[in-house]
């Protein structure tokens, strides 16, 4: 039989069925509300997660807060997103790529202005 799903329990225990039959209506309904492996919570967002780390929770103002509400493009929210965690995750490497991002940016906008 195939597995059809595989999470934890209130107490950390992994839940697996391999049919469908297999769970009581209790168990299939908790089964539905868990995400990523966790019971999933009606007020939970994802803008208030950060997956892999906490290097940007200490943050008064988060890095796609500022993306979004400023509605920056991709070169620009990387730039931004790698300029402030640099600290606190990879040091000169996230230097080196939020001037990627801007070399990027640059190099776009260089060429927009060379074709008016």
């Amino acid at each position: 039989m195939n597995e059809w799903t595989t999470y934890l329990d209130k107490n950390g225990e992994v839940m697996t069925y391999n049919s469908i039959d297999d769970a009581t209506p209790e168990e299939w309904d908790k089964a539905s509300k868990t995400v990523y492996g966790k019971l999933y919570h009606p007020n939970d967002h994802a803008i208030d997660k950060q997956i892999g780390g906490n290097h940007y929770s200490r943050y008064v103002i988060q890095p796609v807060d500022f993306i979004i509400a400023n509605k920056l493009d991709w070169c620009e929210g990387n730039a931004i997103k790698y300029i402030t965690r640099w600290k606190n995750k990879n040091g000169v490497e996230d230097i080196k790529k939020a001037i990627h991002y801007l070399e990027i940016l640059l190099e776009r906008i260089e060429n927009e202005d060379s074709r008016r």
